[in-house]
């Protein structure tokens, strides 16, 4: 298995991460058609999350039959709020991202 590098590709990252659960199924046992049914979608969707073209919805369910949602947190933790942060929110959470200084908008977003 490669390591996930900033350098792949998006295609190349989701095919991987369908090798890894692929080779987490097989470690356990579990044919595609056990998963499918465990999850209960049809064989031919399971093998598509596999292949890296299934939905974010499918890979947790997956991961939950392989009892491997703990997975997740290392995946995309959550982000820590500083305490002085914290004091300038006055209670209520970030909801939006601006740019400010030192933090220029550049338009990479195009959407």
């Amino acid at each position: 298995m490669a390591n996930i590098k900033k350098a792949m590709t998006n295609e190349a990252i989701v095919q991987e991460l369908g090798n890894r659960l692929k080779q987490a199924r097989l470690e356990q046992n579990v044919t595609q058609q056990q998963m499918a049914d465990e999850i209960g979608i049809s064989r031919a969707r399971y093998v598509r999350l596999e292949d890296g073209n299934g939905k974010i919805e499918v890979l947790v369910s997956a991961l939950r039959v392989l009892n491997k949602l703990a997975a997740l947190d290392a995946f995309l933790p959550e982000e820590p709020i500083s305490p002085v942060e914290a004091l300038g929110f006055k209670g209520s959470l970030r909801k939006r991202a601006r740019p400010g200084p030192g933090n220029k908008d550049d338009g990479g977003l195009d959407w």
